[in-house]
């Protein structure tokens, strides 16, 4: 087996790298440690099927002839796996842009000072023409932004550069690299952003919460976009709109939010301004106050972007009855078997009556508690667990999301009046929002 790996406390190009190596080593088990960053924590709540992670507990040290590495060359970094030090034999490949070393010995070591890891290894793709998705291009963007601070770090090179616009050409989705990464702000940015917390006006629109702040700005300051995305993520806003003066009769609008749910581009436009419906900015030529007036106002007249449940669920692939041995659930997850493919497999399935009720959900980690062979035999129901989380058809996309974010299951069961009626999946989540 080969195992590939990173650093705990994994941050995107840690992650962004050693998916990108998994990539050189087809059929590669990708093993991500247990303590990963925040940010990286709620991508990963999403994209964690796509990606084809697996945890420390499941993987088998004993079976690993082949180990690669990324963002790290020190045996302390890793998560739990010292022990294969003592596997003389074992060679180990390191991808790694920090230049000052580590414990590990490697067989092979890609090490260069660039910004990011993974732009070594896209600089590999690009060379051997790897084929790769969009979604990945975007998690690959992801790591270089993040080490990089978008380019603007003085440890990024030209390299970084080249490897972002190649990124770029192959779809990655700024939209979403901008929703997980964290921007910094200097004094004078935290001094009016200070203000702007401490005077809010919240606008509520059906379940929605929308902010506007009018704040006197320094002319010279060059970040004002950030300052509103840092506005609407501290308030926990949906939208956000910033007003700054300019003059006496002339006022700057800049908005940010999240497309999914509210456009702010719709209200930016109509103030003669331009945007899409994640961020948008216009110079209105008139007072201050006239322009709060009309921002408000076009608010509330702008329709919100609310996606339910039911427009993502999908009926149920598969399901368990109380009947069911444990031997038969561990056949039935693992998927049909299709020529020249490999099987979908599940976490976990519903276990359903004959009335169609939701008794629970059998995960396949249960079954690592069976020590002897004929407990296979046992009903699903012995290892039920009962207080699974679920969704109603009309309840939010962001209220499943919230749900999903702490599930292990993959997906949540879809109930209404008692009855499983579906399932909303990663799968779908993604394609929704990446718009595929």
């Amino acid at each position: 087996m080969i195992l590939v790996t990173t650093h705990v406390n994994t941050d995107f190009d840690a992650l962004a790298s050693m998916v990108a190596a998994a990539f050189l080593h087809p059929g590669a088990t990708r093993l991500i440690p247990s303590h990963v960053q925040p940010a990286v924590r709620d991508f990963l709540a999403v994209h964690w099927d796509l990606l084809r992670l697996n945890h420390r507990d499941t993987v088998d040290l004993a079976e690993v002839d082949k180990l690669v590495i990324t963002d790290t060359s020190s045996w302390e970094r890793l998560d739990n796996i010292k022990e294969l030090t003592s596997h003389a034999d074992l060679p180990v490949t390191v991808w790694d842009h920090h230049m000052a070393g580590g414990s590990i010995a490697a067989a092979e070591e890609h090490r260069e000072e660039v910004g990011a890891t993974v732009t070594l290894l896209l600089e590999r793709f690009q060379a051997q023409d790897t084929a790769f998705s969009p979604i990945h291009a975007t998690l690959f963007l992801l790591g270089i932004y993040d080490d990089t601070g978008s380019l603007s770090f003085p440890n990024t090179t030209a390299r970084d550069a080249r490897m972002a616009a190649f990124l770029l050409e192959n779809g990655a989705d700024l939209n979403v690299v901008s929703a997980y990464l964290d921007s910094s702000l200097d004094e004078r940015h935290l001094d009016l952003f200070s203000r702007m917390l401490a005077e809010p006006e919240i606008i509520r629109l059906n379940d929605l919460r929308l902010g506007v702040c009018v704040q006197d700005a320094r002319k010279e300051l060059n970040m004002l976009p950030t300052v509103v995305s840092k506005f609407m993520e501290i308030q926990g806003l949906d939208a956000a709109f910033g007003i700054f003066p300019m003059g006496s009769h002339k006022t700057a609008v800049i908005g940010r939010g999240n497309p999914k749910l509210f456009d702010v581009g719709a209200v930016v436009r109509r103030l003669g301004g331009g945007g899409h419906p994640g961020a948008g900015s216009a110079v209105v030529q008139a007072p201050l106050d006239t322009t709060r007036s009309q921002v408000v106002e076009l608010i509330r007249q702008t329709g919100t972007r609310r996606t339910n449940v039911r427009d993502l669920a999908t009926p149920i692939s598969a399901r368990l009855a109380p009947a069911h041995s444990l031997r038969e659930a561990a056949a039935i997850m693992k998927g049909p078997k299709v020529p020249n493919t490999s099987r979908t497999e599940r976490q976990a399935l519903p276990v359903v009556d004959e009335q169609g009720r939701l008794l629970g959900v059998l995960h396949k980690a249960q079954f690592r508690k069976i020590k002897q062979d004929r407990q296979w035999e046992k009903s699903v129901t012995s290892m039920l667990r009962q207080n699974a989380p679920t969704v109603h058809p009309d309840q939010s996309l962001r209220e499943a999301l919230h749900l999903m974010t702490h599930s292990d299951l993959g997906f949540l069961p879809v109930v209404e009046d008692g009855r499983l009626v579906g399932e909303i999946t990663r799968a779908a989540v993604i394609l929704n929002m990446y718009e595929l």
